[in-house]
């Protein structure tokens, strides 16, 4: 795959469990991959900041959180919601690192691991903090939360929500976590949930695993592309039901 939008740096600030919280059975997404998908998915907006961006499968909110951090001067607003109660606990306190307050509260943390382990992973922990709250005080706003519980394959995920994202960006669960496919159908309208909280001429990116199909009349496909065992498609709302 050639990287148009994201060089091979080093994203060590980022790692899972080292200022990011982690947790057991939450994965975690590639920060390269992550941000070379956010860059195409930004590519067909016609706006380029103050973005709203939502992903409904969220997990731990590790891909939001790295986003948030990577683009904090394009994002100004992240929603992220979940089926499960412990993932969007999780997703809560990791996203809390992009504003000052919860990531002074993550470093008090860390200083105190170091007090009382003295280890080199919680130094160089609080060195990655630091070069994140640079992040912050440099950034001209304060990137924006929400995190919910809901089922996204459910007939009314998003009942008296009121918010509407230029991209979706969620990694599907897949394998043995769930099923996603019922009663032996082999598509599945999943963009069609999001319709509801797209905007209008909004990009919808979908990582799965390859044996899952998207289809959807009121979206038209504009990338789709392996990346190892994951396989990440780009939507574009072309159409609105009409309702």
């Amino acid at each position: 795959m050639v990287y148009k939008y994201c060089e091979n740096e080093n994203f060590e600030d980022l790692a899972s469990g080292r200022v990011i919280a982690q947790k057991a059975g939450f994965p975690n997404f590639p920060v390269r991959l992550a941000q070379e998908i956010f860059g195409r998915c930004c590519s067909y907006l016609e706006t380029h900041d103050r973005i709203c961006i939502y992903d409904p499968c969220c997990g731990g909110g590790y891909l939001l959180t790295t986003l948030g951090f990577l683009n904090y001067d394009k994002i100004e607003t992240i929603i992220a919601s979940d089926i499960s109660e412990e993932a969007i606990q999780l997703a809560g306190e990791n996203l809390s690192l992009l504003g000052k307050d919860g990531l002074n509260r993550r470093i008090e943390q860390l200083n105190q691991l170091r007090l009382l382990h003295n280890k080199a992973s919680h130094s160089g922990a609080l060195d990655s903090a630091a070069n994140l709250s640079s992040i912050l005080t440099n950034a001209g706003h304060e990137i924006k939360y929400k995190v919910f519980q809901a089922d996204i394959l459910s007939r009314a995920p998003f009942d008296h929500l009121h918010f509407k994202a230029d991209i979706v960006f969620t990694d599907v669960p897949y394998g043995n976590l769930v099923e996603w496919q019922k009663e032996n159908e082999d598509n599945i309208n999943l963009p069609d949930q999001f319709l509801p909280v797209i905007k209008d001429k909004g990009i919808v990116a979908i990582c799965s695993d390859k044996s899952q199909k998207f289809y959807s009349r009121h979206f038209q496909r504009l990338e789709r592309q392996a990346v190892g065992k994951r396989l990440f498609q780009i939507f574009k709302v072309e159409k609105k039901c009409s309702s």
